[in-house]
């Protein structure tokens, strides 16, 4: 155990949740830890055979880091209740995803870890072979959690370039400028990075791999 674990295991969850929001990792992960337990209870109110129980434990991760991110001291709440409302909700709106996406395959076809500075025009860039791979359904959901923080014109855009089309195909098929469509991908890029460090955190849990 190294000499900051041991330390960080002496501090209250208080400390902790202001460490991990100031980037501390190991802080993060001894209360990804810790409130595990937790998550699987709310998982099994929820989970079915007709998806993988991983796959849930895995998006009950998602709500309880974003409850770190977002909690605060002055809330007038216990961590703890602040935690079980997020993960729960999270849950939830990932059924809601499910049920509503059963027949789309937008999202199988992009990467949410493809965000450097090699973004470029081309959507080819992003396109992953889905049939090489299994379904990630913790990446499919994180990215469509940051298209749902879009316009409804942005959307459009997001969805033509997703499926192939260059700038110049989708300002003449919306009728907007390239320009627009510009700015619409550089927008989608800044908000996948914020979701991509919760995929990471999550993915180096599950072993490296999800």
């Amino acid at each position: 155990m190294s000499r900051n674990i041991y330390k960080l295991r002496g501090l209250n969850l208080n400390r902790l949740i202001e460490l991990s929001q100031i980037g501390d990792k190991e802080a993060l992960g001894m209360i990804l830890e810790k409130f595990e337990p937790m998550i699987k209870s709310i998982v099994s109110n929820y989970y079915g055979t007709w998806l993988e129980y991983e796959d849930f434990l895995q998006i009950g991760f998602v709500g309880l880091i974003q409850a770190v991110y977002n909690f605060r001291n002055d809330a007038n709440t216990k961590f703890s209740s602040f935690a079980y409302m997020n993960i729960s909700s999270e849950i939830k709106s990932f059924i809601t995803y499910l049920n509503r996406n059963k027949h789309k395959v937008l999202t199988e076809a992009v990467s949410i870890e493809n965000t450097d500075e090699n973004f470029s025009e081309s959507g080819d860039y992003y396109i992953e072979n889905i049939d090489s791979q299994e379904k990630d359904f913790l990446k499919e959901y994180l990215f469509s959690k940051s298209v749902e923080e879009l316009k409804e014109d942005e959307k459009n855009i997001i969805k033509l370039w997703g499926y192939g089309y260059s700038y110049q195909e989708i300002s003449d098929k919306l009728k907007v400028s390239t320009k627009k469509v510009d700015n619409t991908l550089q927008k989608i890029k800044k908000i996948l990075e914020t979701k991509e460090e919760i995929y990471t955190n999550i993915k180096n849990m599950f072993g490296g791999y999800l």
